[in-house]
């Protein structure tokens, strides 16, 4: 009786010694906590570890299609759950299978980091080619719009485009499209502003409204603008010997319309009208009839003839009529 029992111990022993697979599990599938994959979509094969028997069971198990994979540098949770469902959904679940490890799987995408630094260079190569040739030297300021971008591993082409009619200066758009394998990954949106090199005569010190400015109040300067400024000076002979219309800063470009030339004859005044010719000049007293600066051509009464003429205005002294 006592050896039958014996017998009886060792069988039960015996029994809880087989592996569980022998007791209906014979398909065991390994879930790990994170799982990175390479390709655009996701199998079961991908994200976790298949073994046992019957082999084709296995090998078609390794194929189940769980998804799209997420995006290059995004993260995605996947749960025990959902394997489960997606097993019953393609009719492969049995009893048989066992699940073990993570209850979910943190899943993401292989992929490669493209800095903004290496795409700002991309981006001014690109719009430097595009760049006016001019006399006005033109520059690449500063591009905005450049972040942080996770692709996808592989080589990488990049395209940059601007709207047809850009004039490529100022605060211009830009397009940077990245492909990987010839497949567009993403696209940035962003700003270069471009600015023109101009030649400008400024102001070195503050002139008052009316004050008369003299060449040692300016100098010719070399300024970056977005667009390129209207009626400003350019050269000093613009300026100089004219007067302030209003108070002007220093450091600034001067424009043409911020002086103008005063008046240095004026109704009433005295002055010579003088004749000249390349082989003779004569002078005679005669009255201003109007107001005029040098180069005006004004009216003015010859007093030895009382007969009006019109005459050139020299300087405040003189005026010339041409033979």
């Amino acid at each position: 009786m006592t050896h039958r029992y014996g017998l009886l111990s060792l069988s039960i022993v015996a029994l809880l010694c087989v592996p569980l697979v022998g007791w209906g599990a014979s398909i065991v599938i390994t879930v790990p906590p994170e799982a990175q994959v390479q390709s655009p979509q996701v199998t079961l094969g991908d994200v976790a570890e298949i073994q046992g028997e019957p082999a084709d069971t296995v090998a078609r198990l390794r194929q189940v299609l769980l998804g799209q994979a997420p995006p290059a540098g995004v993260e995605r949770l996947l749960s025990k759950s959902t394997l489960i469902t997606q097993l019953k959904h393609q009719g492969l679940w049995t009893p048989e299978i066992q699940f073990q490890g993570a209850l979910q799987i943190r899943l993401m995408r292989a992929s490669q980091r493209l800095e903004p630094q290496h795409m700002e260079t991309v981006v001014r190569q690109a719009l430097s080619r595009r760049l006016p040739q001019t006399t006005q030297p033109t520059s690449i300021r500063d591009i905005r719009g450049l972040s942080p971008v996770f692709v996808p591993p592989g080589p990488v082409q990049y395209e940059v485009t601007v709207p047809g009619r850009s004039m490529l200066r100022g605060s211009t758009p830009f397009t940077l499209t990245i492909q990987v394998g010839g497949k567009v990954e993403k696209q940035l949106h962003g700003t270069a502003t471009i600015v023109v090199a101009q030649e400008v005569v400024s102001l070195v010190r503050p002139v008052a409204q009316g004050e008369l400015i003299t060449a040692d109040a300016v100098s010719r300067t070399q300024v970056q603008v977005m667009q390129p400024l209207h009626q400003v000076a350019t050269q000093p002979e613009d300026v100089i010997g004219k007067h302030a219309r209003r108070s002007l800063a220093g450091n600034t470009p001067l424009s043409t319309q911020d002086v103008t030339t005063v008046p240095v004859v004026h109704r009433g005044d005295m002055v010579n009208i003088v004749l000249e010719s390349p082989v003779i000049k004569v002078s005679t007293p005669g009255e201003a009839l109007e107001a005029g600066k040098p180069g005006d051509t004004i009216r003015v009464k010859n007093t030895s003839s009382n007969r009006e003429v019109r005459a050139q205005v020299i300087d405040k002294q003189t005026v010339r009529i041409p033979l």
